[in-house]
């Protein structure tokens, strides 16, 4: 996704970024110890997890969860993190509200995706095409698409703190975003816990997903912005 441009409306010049905000907007479209590495026989086939996966996330109604989010970039071993909380209504809302490093809420509604950061009262609206809703990081959480017609998927152990899981990797039929996904799926919950997504250029952004929840009545205040009277609302354009 381009950002949108800081100046040109209505003649007079915006404010421009700070260097974390513009890097988690990019990040989010760009765009759910002791280590163990899970050896155990597996009862099911990875098609057969990849459907049973599917079949739960398209049958819930409602997701809440914690979440943690690393981006590795291309020969830096130190990530940039972010961290707050996600809340998925199907079929067309989520809020995903960042505490750190700053704050920051993207929300999603009716076609159209909101970023507001409260600490500038400063909002910026895009209408969203059907690739940013299909897009892997949404349509994965929010079962927007079918995980067999969209990737090849095997077993593949990493590195975890969970036990009873199935670990997945999905690897893209057709040239995409990323070069291959993998997901980590609690055995009980047949919830996400943890998305890495690996990037053409080696970069690598993780999802790390807890105290998952779903079916909780989710209101519609909660997609709902309250702005202040002097909010900047900055109208930018399709996101594609």
């Amino acid at each position: 996704m381009v950002p949108p441009e800081r100046s040109g409306f209505s003649g007079r010049k915006l404010p421009l970024f700070r260097p974390g905000k513009l890097f988690f907007i990019l990040l989010f479209f760009f765009c759910l110890v002791r280590p163990s590495y899970l050896v155990a026989v597996q009862e099911l086939s990875p098609e057969e997890v990849a459907k049973r996966l599917e079949t739960k996330l398209k049958s819930i109604t409602s997701l809440r969860a914690e979440f943690k989010q690393y981006y590795y970039s291309a020969g830096v071993q130190e990530p940039l993190t972010g961290q707050g909380q996600v809340f998925i209504r199907r079929p067309d809302r989520m809020r995903w509200e960042y505490n750190s490093p700053e704050k920051q809420i993207f929300l999603l509604k009716d076609r159209n995706f909101w970023l507001y950061f409260p600490e500038d009262k400063q909002l910026i609206k895009n209408a969203a095409e059907s690739e940013v809703l299909e897009s892997e990081v949404l349509g994965l959480l929010a079962g927007n698409f079918s995980l067999l017609e969209r990737y090849r998927v095997e077993f593949n152990p990493f590195p975890s703190d969970r036990q009873n899981v199935y670990q997945l990797r999905l690897l893209p039929l057709e040239p995409g975003q990323f070069t291959y996904i993998l997901l980590e799926i609690d055995r009980r919950s047949w919830l996400i816990t943890k998305a890495v997504f690996f990037e053409p250029a080696g970069g690598k952004l993780e999802y790390h997903f807890s105290r998952l929840s779903t079916g909780q009545k989710l209101p519609e205040e909660l997609f709902q912005l309250k702005l202040p009277p002097d909010c900047e609302i900055i109208e930018a354009g399709a996101i594609k």
